[in-house]
């Protein structure tokens, strides 16, 4: 059977700070998967510490701008959204991200195909006159539609990279 892909991107530009607490994963670029599924299934165990969830049905993976190319050790982020924020739990981290311009790119694929819509979005930037911002946190949202357990090409995640008009 053929994996069916399918790829949206727009351009948007958010107005307001968003902050994140969450847990953070830390390996290898190549071996980062174990380690975000361990950070993952933390994050929910101890979801009931973190006060002011804005939507507990919806997660974030967010990456610093250094991870893009990055073949050393890394960091990536497994959050909710709080607002406010008001107490850490022991252990987790917490993230502020400022408002800009971003590329979200809407990806419906198997989850194993979820990297290809970097590339898709490195094509669509460059012909369409914006490149990467890298002084700024990438990050991909996940909520009830998005399918890890299962390659199937009903997962839907979206992505969000910092752009420039160039």
């Amino acid at each position: 059977m053929k994996e069916v892909v399918t790829m949206h991107i727009e351009i948007i530009d958010t107005e307001e700070i968003t902050t994140y607490v969450g847990i953070r994963a830390t390996a290898n670029f190549f071996n980062m998967g174990e380690s975000v599924n361990q950070a993952f299934m933390e994050l929910e165990r101890r979801k009931d510490e973190i006060r002011h969830i804005t939507n507990p049905t919806v997660t974030y993976g967010i990456t610093p701008p250094n991870y893009k190319g990055n073949t050393r050790v890394i960091d990536f982020y497994c959050c909710y959204e709080v607002e406010p924020m008001l107490n850490l739990p022991h252990g987790m981290v917490h993230i502020h991200l400022l408002p800009r311009l971003y590329s979200l790119t809407h990806y419906v694929g198997p989850s194993s195909l979820t990297g290809t819509a970097y590339d898709y979005t490195s094509k669509w930037l460059s012909e369409n006159g914006y490149a990467y911002d890298d002084v700024a946190y990438y990050f991909e949202r996940y909520d009830e539609l998005t399918i890890r357990d299962n390659d199937t090409v009903k997962n839907e995640v979206n992505i969000y990279c910092p752009v420039k008009k160039i």
